[in-house]
């Protein structure tokens, strides 16, 4: 993420109930929309499944944001992804209290690159240190990442 010359920038969603355990979350930054507004919803037997849970949610946006700095950080090294997949899975366990509490993410993230590099195992070790939203959680919640990669180079027709 750039800060684009700013001080702070200030992300956020409106919220709206729907029913049930579903809400309507459209994200914004000032008074600009980002995307579509998105239904979440409670697994079940709370919920209907009718939209991601909040622990898939932030595994998404953790998931998200390390991809993003991969690629960033590849790029600027000259290296050409041609795809990426990222899984990232939130583990939830009860607390001593037996309420659910998200114990870890764990994401993998397998790219696939253009050409073989030295850099390519830099930018894995360094990568991380770029990801806004797994930095910021890390402190109270630990993320494990695995990144296996394959170079596969592309044959002129």
């Amino acid at each position: 993420m750039h800060m684009r010359n700013q001080a702070e920038r200030h992300f956020g969603a409106h919220i709206e109930f729907l029913d049930g355990f579903k809400f309507k979350s459209q994200a914004f930054e000032g008074d600009v929309t980002h995307g579509a507004p998105v239904v979440t919803d409670e697994p079940d037997p709370i919920g209907s499944n009718a939209g991601p849970s909040t622990p898939s949610m932030l595994a998404m946006a953790v998931g998200h944001c390390l991809s993003a700095s991969l690629v960033e950080t590849l790029r600027h090294a000259g290296i050409y992804v041609q795809s990426l997949t990222t899984e990232a899975i939130a583990v939830v366990v009860p607390n001593a209290e037996g309420n659910p509490r998200i114990k870890q993410i764990n994401v993998t993230i397998r790219p696939v690159m253009d050409k073989e590099s030295g850099n390519i195992k830099r930018c894995i070790a360094v990568f991380e240190n770029y990801c806004t939203v797994c930095q910021s959680i890390r402190p109270a919640i630990p993320v494990h990442v695995d990144v296996p990669y394959v170079v596969e180079q592309r044959v002129a027709a």
